[in-house]
């Protein structure tokens, strides 16, 4: 009796030594995944979106964006009923939905087959898929240096024209087209004085 309770326990135990090892083995797995794995934001079809897009983790793009998205250092991916008006700078751009506008990607741009892209494409690597639609001019960096001077003159590129500059750039052409408007309002209001002070 004490031989089959020992093995019982014995039994027992491997059982649950087992299952806590599995347990313990899946965080072990997950660790080896890089951080882009884990962090990944997601637009939905039904979310139209108009502005500038900044972000620090991987995107995944399937509604409506106009304008401009910064995921520099990080994945961005359009999918298949995705839809950018947009100029985009990322790490890795990947497109099976509808690009319009210019893309600057820090490794590789891939057009999948059920991708239509109009626009300038800059980067290390271009794949275009069997089957994808695309019409501009492709710019393949092989330097570097080459890689560096593009990013600053595509940055230019990367301000919506409709947004005041981000912090540390020169006011663009927008900005002193809303001061003079702003200017006319004040003229507005001035004569609106001077006439009540005629009366």
């Amino acid at each position: 009796m004490a031989n089959e309770e020992q093995s019982n326990e014995e039994g027992s135990n491997s059982f649950l030594d087992g299952f806590m090892d599995q347990e313990s083995s899946a965080p072990q797995q997950n660790n080896s995944l890089t951080g882009d794995d884990f962090e990944k934001s997601v637009i939905g079809k039904n979310i139209k979106f108009r502005g500038e897009l900044i972000g620090n983790e991987s995107l995944h793009i399937e509604g409506t964006i106009e304008g401009t998205v910064i995921m520099e250092g990080h994945n961005l991916s359009v999918g298949a009923g995705g839809e950018l008006n947009a100029n985009i700078h990322a790490k890795n751009i990947t497109v099976e939905g509808a690009l319009t506008g210019d893309a600057l990607a820090e490794e590789l741009i891939e057009i999948r087959r059920t991708a239509v892209v109009k626009g300038n494409l800059t980067a290390p690597r271009i794949q275009l898929d069997d089957g994808g639609k695309f019409r501009g001019s492709m710019d393949m960096v092989d330097t570097d240096s080459e890689m560096k001077e593009r990013i600053n003159g595509f940055k230019e590129k990367l301000v919506h024209p409709s947004l005041p500059p981000r912090e540390g750039q020169e006011a663009a052409a927008p900005s002193t087209a809303s001061a003079s408007s702003n200017t006319g309002i004040f003229a507005g209001s001035n004569e609106y004085e001077e006439e009540e002070a005629e009366v």
